[in-house]
């Protein structure tokens, strides 16, 4: 006799549990507490298995029905159905423990530190905990959408931080690659969504090439207060020195030689160049001094402009324009890379300077050089630190005009 909803409604607990059967092993098991539950009874391979399918009336007498024909189809079809309702939940358990977070530490420490250096490193990580975890890190890898990672570096570019926000989106493509890869995420959501946040805009450097102007921005910066000597000193040396300024700021004790006034770095570690190439900057007795001032505040770091409160173990640029502008000197006035732009071009028109001289100390490709590395001949290195001197003592006499 087939079941109906009134049938197990009006059937009442016992001492002991029983079954009112419907039909081909479906049946609703009554409890002595008085809880209805489905059970289907079905046999593989002579073996006889209950699977339980969820209690009544939540799960009413049609949708239990319907389950149990499912169940039939694939019984019939050599599949064990409660063995398949099992490990469907596992992975589901799984994919809730797989979060983004939980997947993205993984990788960062299986794959990504182990084969990246620690600058890279610190440019990306932090991003993670403050800006990514908290918008994602607790979603199961497989529950978050491509908006939310959208969002989470929107947030990043919106803070100024454009080319940051594409590398963090850009690594998380890649977690979610590597995931895709392992099983653990069904696809790469992420995939190409970094070219969707908006672009840094390079525009001309502010830069002055009046002497007049450039002296009083000079000035302004002697003038500043020695409250934090190594950005002080950082903004004396720049525009001595015509380096970029992340070359300066990550310039370090074992790259220079007071005694005979050099400055040798890979030019590479801050700009796609030139194989790698090793730059030489002759130092002026002026920043050689300035460098000097230093040693007594040295520490245990291999940085000369080195903080403790940065990721890279040095002043970032923010930090450092926020003392530039403190002095005085205003966004209009000037760049940091703009000190370069002062330099070339003063260089050129009032002091004459050889063309292939400047372009060496800017540590530029100079098309004329049919030598491949005559830039770096004793006679041109001669050259170059007359030539730094005369710059120096041309910018302490517009400063005293």
């Amino acid at each position: 006799m087939s079941l109906t909803d009134k049938r197990i409604d009006q059937a009442k607990p016992k001492a002991k549990e029983y079954a009112l059967a419907d039909s081909h092993g479906l049946m609703v098991v009554v409890k002595p507490n008085g809880r209805k539950y489905w059970i289907h009874r079905f046999y593989i391979d002579g073996k006889r298995i209950p699977m339980n399918l969820g209690t009544y009336p939540s799960l009413s007498l049609k949708e239990a029905r319907s389950i149990h024909a499912n169940n039939r189809v694939m019984i019939s079809k050599g599949i064990n159905p409660k063995e398949l309702k099992d490990n469907e939940k596992k992975a589901r358990k799984q994919e809730v423990l797989n979060t983004f977070k939980s997947v993205a530490e993984k990788y960062f420490e299986e794959i990504y530190r182990p084969n990246t250096s620690q600058v890279t490193w610190k440019k990306i990580i932090p991003y993670f905990p403050k800006d990514i975890y908290t918008k994602i890190g607790n979603k199961p890898i497989n529950d978050i959408k491509a908006l939310d990672i959208y969002e989470a570096c929107k947030k990043i570019s919106d803070r100024g931080a454009k080319e940051s926000a594409k590398r963090v989106c850009r690594m998380i493509s890649t977690i979610y690659a590597w995931a895709t890869l392992l099983g653990v995420a069904k696809m790469n959501i992420a995939y190409g969504l970094a070219k969707s946040l908006p672009k840094h805009v390079k525009g001309n450097f502010v830069s002055t090439t009046d002497p007049k102007d450039f002296a009083k921005i000079l000035n302004k910066i002697d003038a500043m207060s020695n409250d934090n000597p190594y950005i002080k000193a950082y903004l004396q040396i720049m525009p001595l020195v015509f380096s970029r300024q992340g070359e300066l700021r990550s310039m370090r004790w074992d790259e220079i030689d007071l005694n005979k006034g050099e400055w040798k770095y890979v030019v590479s570690k801050t700009k796609k160049n030139t194989n790698g190439s090793l730059h030489l900057v002759p130092l002026s007795p002026k920043v050689i001094g300035l460098i000097q001032g230093l040693i007594p505040l040295k520490t245990t770091s291999p940085y000369v402009f080195c903080s403790d409160k940065s990721d890279s173990g040095y002043y970032s640029d923010s930090a450092i324009y926020k003392h530039l502008r403190a002095s005085g000197v205003a966004k209009e006035d000037t760049s940091l890379h703009g000190f370069r732009t002062s330099q070339r071009t003063i260089a050129d028109e009032v002091l004459e300077v050889n063309t292939d001289i400047l372009e060496i100390q800017l540590s530029h490709k100079n098309p004329s050089d049919k030598h491949g590395g005559a830039y770096a001949r004793a006679e041109f290195l001669k050259q170059r630190k007359d030539y730094m001197q005369q710059w120096s003592d041309y910018c302490d006499e517009i400063k005293n005009a």
